[in-house]
């Protein structure tokens, strides 16, 4: 009943079009997956390349479309709502676990693009079945070897997603070494853990400056660059502010124990992942919904805990059921994306599938939105080959996985090209060298160039457009290209 009532909830996602992260991400998969291309050598982003990997697969399952990302989430969180009922069982009651599947489905539903599909859903989701398998691994027979193994996996792969989530695998081997006190058994999670990693590094190892590169993105952009960026606090958005009275409620439940002297391995263990799930983004100093993403999986279970003994204090069954169902319909009402759902059904008068109109009325901006995309597309498929190479210049990459061409350089977005805090650092200038290089020796076809960056937090002014933020781009273009014309906010030049 909880994976139907889940699968119900989230059907509405199928509906959101990809949004910046997902559209960079499956830029990022696109190149791998159509051209073989590694991340940070044919495409770029500054986040570590667990997400890039998951949007591969969906790609190679599911095509490259909005839909078809979507629908990969959409089945995974599915997957997802059944490992947390059963993870939530170990302490749970049956109506406690079920309250908290639902509860988790809406908040994720409803949080949008600050959730749907970004990459620390993935990790939370990762670190959620190493969970598990510790909780069957204590059920059993005590720490395995496998099962070690198996854990350490899936703590290295959400490390691959996000780094600071290194902190979960320090919790593991404090709890392996607490269940098994076996250096064997730490021995073989260790190497699990680094599985993973040893698997992204090892191409790179052949390919000239192939682990410089690396280095030069994942490390040194940022902590030089992005460390200088920080997000304000927002604790309370998206449902949380409902949530966290009632986990404060679960909290002096869960915390009751059962003597005065016993302090339980499970105490340990959920307060290991609440530090770890806290950690992670003060760390970074930014705060977007999804940083949240592990902290709200113990959250709406400790919700779910309180709110469930408190409608046990109503006498009368019926009554417990009927404010549980409420409680739930009052936070749909609050954050529940319906209108998704209307723009659904209103679809019909056009000569879209509903789906596609449905997109395209969610990204309705007449500059930038998907048809001023659609019209750009058919300007690049009537004037040239279809393995022509075409360059899009934006910060917002979502253009360069719909042309479903070859790019002309690796620069997913002109993220790493600009100034940032009015300075940009060596690396940053030899990527603007690149750029320009590959621009003479690539000589696209067609260059698609933004009007504007619109807002983003490395830009100092949020009106200049691309080229004014790339120096050199302007005297190349007017030297080897002619403007062609204006489709929405994007300048396409053609070769002379």
């Amino acid at each position: 009943m909880a994976v139907v009532g889940a699968a119900v909830i989230l059907l509405v996602t199928l509906l959101l079009p990809l949004g910046f992260d997902n559209d960079l991400y499956e830029s990022m998969a696109w190149t791998l997956y159509a051209y073989h291309g590694l991340p940070y050598l044919s495409s770029w982003d500054h986040n570590f390349p667990g997400i890039v990997f998951i949007h591969w697969a969906s790609i190679a399952l599911f095509g490259a479309s909005d839909f078809g990302f979507r629908l990969f989430d959409y089945l995974v969180h599915i997957a997802m709502a059944a490992v947390y009922y059963r993870f939530l069982r170990n302490w749970l009651s049956p109506r406690a676990s079920l309250l908290a599947v639902l509860l988790f489905a809406l908040y994720y539903a409803s949080g949008q693009w600050g959730l749907a599909g970004q990459r620390d859903t993935y990790a939370a989701f990762l670190l959620l079945g190493a969970a598990s398998l510790f909780q069957v691994m204590k059920r059993k027979s005590g720490a395995n070897g496998g099962r070690s193994v198996c854990i350490g996996i899936l703590c290295g792969a959400a490390f691959l997603v996000r780094p600071t989530y290194v902190f979960f695998a320090v919790s593991f081997l404090i709890l392996l070494w607490i269940e098994s006190r076996k250096p064997r058994i730490v021995a073989l999670y260790l190497a699990g853990c680094v599985v993973p990693i040893i698997a992204f590094l090892l191409p790179y190892v052949f390919i000239p400056n192939g682990l410089s590169q690396v280095y030069d993105t994942l490390i040194r952009f940022n902590l030089e660059v992005y460390a200088s960026v920080s997000i304000p606090v927002n604790l309370w958005s998206g449902g949380r502010a409902l949530i966290y009275p009632f986990a404060g409620v679960g909290v002096i439940f869960a915390l009751r124990p059962s003597r005065p002297d016993h302090f339980s391995r499970e105490t340990i263990m959920f307060l290991l992942f609440t530090a770890c799930a806290l950690i992670s983004p003060i760390m970074m100093g930014k705060y977007f919904s999804y940083h949240f993403e592990p902290f709200l999986l113990i959250a709406i279970g400790l919700a779910a805990l309180g709110f469930m003994r408190l409608a046990e204090m109503i006498p009368n069954r019926t009554l417990q059921n009927a404010t549980v169902i409420l409680a739930l319909a009052i936070f749909a009402l609050l954050y529940y994306p319906r209108h998704l759902f209307r723009y659904y059904f209103e679809a019909s008068n056009t000569n879209l599938s509903p789906i596609e109109a449905t997109y395209e009325r969610v990204l309705s901006d007449s500059l930038y939105g998907l048809a001023a995309q659609r019209a750009v597309i058919n300007y690049v498929d009537a004037r040239s080959a279809p393995r022509d190479p075409i360059e899009y210049v934006s910060i917002f990459p979502g253009m360069r996985w719909r042309l479903h061409r070859p790019a002309a350089t690796r620069f997913t977005s002109i993220v790493p090209l600009i100034a940032y805090q009015r300075r940009i650092p060596a690396f940053g200038a030899e990527w603007r060298r690149e750029f320009l290089g590959s621009l003479e020796t690539v000589r696209p076809h067609i260059i698609i160039v933004s009007q504007s960056n619109r807002w983003w937090p490395f830009v100092g002014k949020t009106n200049d457009n691309a080229i004014a933020s790339i120096p050199g781009l302007d005297s190349l273009l007017a030297a080897n290209y002619v403007c062609d014309t204006l489709i929405g906010g994007y300048m396409l030049y053609h070769i002379r």
